[in-house]
């Protein structure tokens, strides 16, 4: 796809500005660019001191939930945390488990089957709960909108407290408390906590804010975990809170989550948001996506360290067994929807696609692939005993709630946020709400990435990592810096994986840099060795047999403007002759190709083919790589005329759609090329 760069409006008088006050210079010129312009603005921003976190007693029904919770303790009673299958959740409820057990409480937690139960309250759980003798159910992450299943709790005896950080609805559950940052009555001015944020908070607000810091040392590298997974803003109170909690997770305290690390970084890598948003949290989250969020918790709740390594070891292999699930399934969605929905009266608005084999848990992040790859949101329903369970994610500029609510009475329950959630609905309501979908707007932003400043290869020393960490901790609101790199050299190209990442070797003003380039297929980018590029790139530290050093992570990447330029006068060339359009004899000599073009391009497609012959990738990348292979001259419109001959023929078939290739070699007897069409037809014009 391709993606429109914003360049942000630099601004060298406040980085001055910023310089001065003693903000590394990397670090000044990001800030710069994001509107920052004044010493006192920028200290404010980068903050992390936990003298910002505001006290929890302001959020409401505070005083009503620490009350029911101290009777619950002063009487024996038995206590479950109910929580999301997320990390939030997860963190959540390990969280006020190990607070209530320091306690010695009476508590059991209990955290809905994914693939059974779905997301959120359910009044079958509650009935098992109170079945057990439970008293008293505290949620974490969820429970603002469980209406029927408050009302059931209080009908059946059932004390209630919810905790929850997600979007209210007009009406609240009735429960014992409902504390929540978001509600309208709220006096707590920081609306941005995670779920596991809320459930500090709580705990917090009942062992007294005057205890804050022996609280932030116990608890805060979960909320951490918590708070980056979710992608909450990275704004004043969390900055504080993961601040906190990355140093905490560093100092590796928490047996489980200490062995989790181990496995999820290099050696001696510094945990940051990075490593828990890339590395850390997917392995946490496979385990509820696959159904399994107990073995999850269960590893960050123990202190055995034999168990943590078990566990661990389950978490990962879950992790990789999620990978395939997730790979498999997707080439499986895009297959159906390029077959049966793609340029029909169906490709309208939303993607909305349903089966019964697809596994739940993996689904939502199926639906963000998905609309990034179609620039559109993706709604992506699994189907079992004839209930949905769907999950959706939006795309640039679209507020996925806003499009729920316009068919909320179609679902059984639904909830999120902005740009990703999740329901259910009944099987018989999905054609009601393919229909609904197709007539709902889409105000889409043009896709785009957003550049906060331009670096020179100077400016790439042994200091650039810590002028960037300045800016820790990162996510939205606050992202990692994206820099506009020009006259990069692709010098090797690795895929990973699945085939879904790239791992490379960029040269940059003569010195060789390891990259990456993340969902970067290897037939999708246009780029090959050899060519040099516009890259826009992330910045990120690492180390290796003892040594740090410098990793460029790719987000995007560009042709330079003379290489592009060429690529698109002779594609439309190549189409104005395939199309029977007019074009002059010095054009129809420039097309007429040569023998060793023709070999060339067999030599590379046999090379490069699968098991069934085929090979895909962009053309330009295909073509520039053929042209360097062979060092002969390039021409992008000549080999596009022998692929056309070669495929009149019947020596392959071939499809060009969006600047991607996609070539089937046949099998066949020689041929002779000269009587195809289109070289008799450039014969002619040649001669006249």
């Amino acid at each position: 796809m391709n993606k429109t760069w914003i360049l942000s409006d630099q601004n060298p008088e406040a980085e001055s500005v910023l310089l001065s006050g003693g903000i590394p210079p990397i670090a000044a010129k990001v800030l710069a660019a994001r509107g920052i312009d004044s010493i006192s603005e920028a200290k404010d921003f980068l903050n992390t001191d936990i003298s910002i976190i505001e006290d929890p007693n302001r959020l409401p029904d505070i005083d009503a939930a620490c009350s029911r919770i101290r009777k619950a303790l002063d009487n024996g009673e038995r206590i479950a945390v109910f929580g999301d299958y997320d990390v939030d959740g997860l963190t959540a409820v390990c969280l006020v488990v190990k607070w209530l057990r320091k306690k010695e409480a009476d508590c059991i937690y209990y955290i809905p089957n994914r693939v059974e139960e779905g997301y959120g309250l359910n009044v079958d759980a509650l009935e098992q709960l109170a079945q057990k003798g439970v008293s008293l159910v505290i949620t974490v992450d969820l429970g603002i909108t469980a209406i029927e299943e408050a009302l059931w709790a209080k009908q059946n005896g059932l004390g209630l407290i919810i905790t929850d950080h997600h979007k209210c609805r007009d009406d609240l559950p009735e429960a014992c408390a409902v504390v929540n940052p978001r509600r309208a009555d709220s006096e707590y001015s920081f609306k941005y906590l995670s779920g596991v944020g809320v459930a500090f908070m709580l705990v917090l607000a009942y062992e007294g804010f005057e205890n804050i810091e022996p609280m932030m040392t116990e608890y805060s590298d979960l909320v951490a975990l918590g708070t980056i997974s979710d992608m909450m803003p990275m704004i004043k109170t969390n900055r504080a809170l993961v601040h906190r909690g990355i140093q905490e997770i560093n100092r590796g305290n928490r047996v489980g989550l200490k062995a989790l690390v181990r496995e999820s970084a290099s050696e001696n890598a510094e945990v940051n948001t990075g490593i828990i948003g890339f590395s850390i949290a997917p392995r946490l989250n496979a385990a509820g996506r696959m159904g399994y969020a107990n073995d999850e918790l269960e590893l960050l709740l123990t202190d055995d360290p034999q168990a943590a390594q078990r566990l661990t070891e389950k978490v990962c292999e879950l992790n990789r067994e999620r990978q395939k699930t997730e790979n498999d399934t997707y080439h499986e969605v895009v297959e159906y929807y390029e077959e049966n929905i793609r340029n029909t009266d169906k490709d309208e608005g939303p993607i909305l696609i349903c089966n019964d084999t697809w596994h739940p848990g993996v689904i939502g992040i199926i639906a963000s692939r998905l609309s990034e790859r179609y620039a559109r949101p993706a709604f992506l329903i699994s189907l079992k005993d004839g209930v949905g369970r769907g999950s959706v994610r939006s795309f640039y500029g679209v507020n996925i709630l806003t499009i729920m609510q316009k068919v909320s009475h179609l679902f059984e329950t639904w909830g999120g946020h902005e740009y990703a959630a999740g329901f259910t609905i009944p099987e018989e309501n999905i054609p009601a709400l393919s229909e609904l979908l197709k007539n709902v707007s889409c105000e889409l932003e043009t896709p785009h990435i957003n550049i906060d400043t331009v670096l020179d290869g100077d400016m790439l020393t042994e200091n650039t990592i810590s002028d960037i960490n300045t800016l820790e901790p990162f996510g939205p609101h606050n992202a990692m810096p994206a820099f506009l790199i020009r006259n990069m050299e692709i010098k090797d190209i690795i895929p990973l994986g699945w085939g879904n990442s790239l791992r490379l070797k960029v040269a940059i003003e003569g010195k060789d840099y390891p990259a990456f380039y993340f969902g970067g297929h290897r037939d999708r980018p246009d780029m090959c060795c050899g060519d040099i590029v516009d890259a826009v790139c992330k910045l990120e530290g690492d180390r290796s047999r003892g040594e740090s050093f410098l990793r460029i992570v790719l987000l995007d990447i560009r042709l330079e403007k003379e290489a592009n330029k060429k690529l698109r006068i002779e594609l439309e060339l190549f189409n104005r002759l395939k199309t029977g359009k007019d074009i002059t004899r010095k054009e129809a000599v420039s097309l007429m190709p040569k023998k060793s073009e023709f070999v060339a391009l067999l030599r590379h497609i046999h090379r490069n083919s699968d098991s069934s012959g085929s090979v895909r990738a962009m053309i330009g990348s295909m073509l520039r790589t053929v042209s360097r292979e062979e060092n002969i001259e390039l021409s992008y419109a000549r080999f596009l005329v022998c692929f056309e001959a070669l495929a009149e023929k019947n020596r392959l078939t071939y499809s060009l759609e969006n600047d991607q290739i996609e070539v089937k070699l046949l099998e066949g007897c020689p041929t002779n090329l000269n009587t195809s069409k289109i070289l008799m037809r450039l014969r002619e014009l040649s001669e006249n």
